[in-house]
């Protein structure tokens, strides 16, 4: 009898401790992580950056946040890891995102001390491109110098042709242009907008004159020349030039197509 006595009271003790261990261990929600913004946010012309502000909020105390791109292969973390909160159980954060130029998916991950997760909704982010200024289609001129008079057809684009040199090449000089290159060849099909041109020549190195075209025989050519005339640029395509001889002199044509663009 006195052993039953002896075993009672010790699973009486055993369930007194119990429910005393479950009023101490208080049970925490796991961390509310709110947004500035959510859905899609599509960005101005242009734009490659954004900042996601918000707030985490946490019984139990925030342990980090993190911004995750969500893609089809998993979640990637992009920028640093946020720990060490002042108030740890209202922790507000910054995350500024940098080239952004596409469709860019994220999310804002927090833990709380418990190791409890928790997560933002999906914010997508829509990159806009600048729009782009086409070319013009191809055009033809036709420059000629006859004998020893000023060449003809050139002023448009800001040259000049006032010079044979030693009756082996033609002399094409800047004369109102504001600059003057050669391209690649590759550049007269490539380049198909004004912005792709305009980086093309401020890229290239600005030149007096061209001396590709030859003063004493007939041939064909496939230089690709660029010029700036008061903010006007031509993409310009050397393609042949005869060479005749008569009474008046020598008589230099030269067939070119080109491409332009009005800028603002």
């Amino acid at each position: 009898m006195k052993k039953t006595k002896l075993l009672l009271m010790a699973a009486l003790l055993i369930v007194a401790a119990v429910f005393t261990a479950c009023e101490d261990d208080e049970i925490f929600d796991p961390p509310t992580v709110l947004t500035s913004a959510g859905g899609e946010i599509v960005l101005a012309e242009g734009v490659e950056e954004y900042t996601i502000e918000g707030t985490v909020l946490s019984d139990a105390g925030v342990a980090e946040i993190k911004l995750l791109e969500v893609t089809d292969d998993g979640n990637f973390q992009i920028g640093t890891t946020l720990t060490n909160f002042e108030n740890p159980n209202s922790v507000p954060y910054s995350f500024t995102i940098t080239g952004i130029t596409d469709v860019l998916v994220v999310k804002v991950e927090a833990t709380d001390v418990e190791m409890q997760t928790s997560y933002s909704n999906e914010i997508t982010l829509v990159y806009t491109p600048i729009p782009e200024t086409p070319l013009t289609e191809a055009e033809e001129a036709t420059w000629q110098r006859v004998g020893r008079t000023a060449g003809t057809g050139l002023g448009e684009f800001g040259l000049k042709w006032t010079l044979n040199e030693k009756s082996v090449m033609a002399v094409i000089s800047k004369e109102t242009a504001e600059k003057f290159v050669q391209l690649d060849e590759e550049a007269w099909e490539e380049i198909e907008t004004l912005e792709a041109l305009t980086e093309a020549v401020d890229d290239a190195e600005d030149m007096e004159d061209y001396r590709g075209v030859s003063a004493g025989q007939n041939a064909t050519y496939n230089d690709v020349l660029a010029t700036v005339v008061d903010g006007q640029y031509f993409l310009i395509l050397v393609k042949s030039a005869t060479v005749t001889t008569a009474d008046a002199g020598t008589t230099i044509t030269i067939e070119v197509e080109y491409k332009t663009a009005e800028t603002e």
